[in-house]
């Protein structure tokens, strides 16, 4: 039997459609089909594809391709607090 070494930043994500109820609150509309490009390594994914990080305060959107932080999303009571300057665009379908 091979043990392989276990990743554990992967076994704590979960893809992007796992928030998606939290993307409809912010853009009030269904998010997870639509495209972004990560601003480090420039491959597209669908905001569903992206590797999101719960385990904190907030929602942390990595591109699947570099790992690399995409979109940051905080809520807090009086605000939620939107982060995407790891995205070179977030296309929205009219």
């Amino acid at each position: 039997m091979e043990n392989k070494p276990v990743d554990q930043n992967r076994e704590l994500m979960i893809d992007g459609n796992g928030v998606a109820g939290l993307l409809r609150d912010v853009f009030s509309r269904e998010m997870t089909p639509a495209p972004a490009e990560c601003a480090r390594c420039g491959k597209t994914s669908e905001l569903g594809a992206l590797l999101t990080f719960t385990q904190a305060p907030g929602m942390v959107l990595r591109c699947p391709a570099c790992e690399s932080v995409v979109l940051r999303i905080a809520t807090t009571p009086e605000a939620i607090y939107l982060d995407a300057r790891g995205a070179v665009y977030l296309r929205l379908a009219r």
